[in-house]
């Protein structure tokens, strides 16, 4: 992906922004593709002779035909602590001779360790070169991480017209907190029915809907169980406001910074209200703990990627009556002097365990 923006910016004859909004850009790296464009240079040498790479702590450079690559010494499924001693030296290194083994099938660093080492020097002065430094190869904390976001810090989203297709990173996130849904509709003559505000889809999300005509909530828990709220009788047509409060009983993702993964994934009650009283409540087990499908998206009014439960309808689902406002209130955890002692103790028995 680091070689595309230069490649549109020299096939289109665009130059690239100096400052944008008075801020001054970063050099924008990577090398066009364009040249690839002209088939008498279709055996040219690429210009593009060293590349690194670097996520979660797994680690390679390509340099002239050469390609080092570093695995952390961790199981998958080691999400939380540190994934190793020392990032600098902890890592499997394998060295493949890719303009002969493009697959990478024989490893040929027990008998190139000075090649190792020269590879080794590129890929760490590359790294510092690109702010790769310094490495962490964490798995639950460093997808925890915050960035920089359009929803970062705020606790509450207020939506006054339909929307569809926003992408996870701009949408409210429901997981690992205590939070409140609360819609404002109008139900048409002869029942309302469609998709009200969802996020997420057959593998894993939430939705609030009418389904011939009653009140829906419901969380797919990443395809593998479904929890749901349903109120038992059909909205009459006019004005309602519906409402799903979810308390979380765990302390969220500040565990994370501990090394701890305590907090996230836990049970919580939820409560769907109908203009002020409750039609449903029930306790969620299990929340999901990291992250919904990225595929998906947010929508107001219908449902624009794939149904949460195919058993209660079919995309889009569009709300037959009219969403006049959604709101979002987002309640999340605070860790109490108490819950970081019991976390910081936590993080010395499995330091002193080692």
């Amino acid at each position: 992906m680091i070689d595309i923006v230069p490649t549109l910016l020299e096939a289109t004859g665009i130059p690239a922004p100096v400052t944008i909004d008075g801020i001054a850009q970063k050099p924008i790296e990577g090398v066009s593709l364009a040249y690839t464009f002209d088939k008498a240079k279709a055996d040219a040498p690429s210009p593009h002779r060293t590349q690194y790479f670097e996520m979660m702590g797994v680690q390679g450079i390509y340099n002239d035909g050469w390609m080092l690559s570093a695995i952390p010494q961790r199981a998958p499924w080691d999400l939380a602590g540190n994934a190793v001693p020392n990032p600098a030296s902890a890592f499997k290194f394998e060295l493949y001779d890719v303009k002969n083994d493009w697959t990478q099938m024989n490893d040929l660093a027990a008998a190139n360790a000075t090649k190792v080492q020269e590879m080794r020097d590129l890929m760490f002065g590359e790294f510092a070169k690109y702010q790769v430094l310094p490495l962490d190869a964490s798995a639950a904390t460093r997808l925890a991480s915050p960035r920089p976001s359009v929803t970062a810090g705020r606790r509450e989203f207020t939506y006054t017209m339909p929307v569809a297709h926003l992408a996870e990173s701009v949408a409210p996130s429901l997981l690992n907190t205590s939070y409140t849904i609360t819609a404002d509709v109008d139900v048409p003559q002869g029942g309302g029915e469609g998709v009200v505000v969802t996020y997420g889809g057959r593998y894993g999300g939430y939705g609030l809907y009418l389904l011939k005509g009653k009140p829906v909530f419901l969380w797919n828990v990443l395809g593998i169980g479904m929890v749901r709220w349903e109120g038992g009788e059909a909205l009459a047509p006019g004005k309602h406001t519906l409402k799903f409060d979810f308390k979380y009983d765990g302390l969220g993702f500040a565990t994370l910074a501990f090394n701890s993964v305590s907090g996230i994934g836990q049970s919580g009650t939820g409560t769907l209200t109908v203009d002020g009283k409750a039609v449903a409540t029930k306790k969620m087990e299990r929340t999901v703990p990291i992250i919904l499908p990225i595929d998906e998206t947010f929508d107001i009014g219908e449902d624009s990627g794939t149904p949460l439960d195919d058993r209660d309808y079919q995309v889009p689902f569009a709300f037959t009556g009219k969403v006049n406002k959604v709101t979002v209130a987002l309640d999340p955890p605070k860790l109490t002097a108490e819950d970081e002692k019991k976390l910081m103790d936590g993080v010395r028995l499995a330091r002193d365990a080692k």
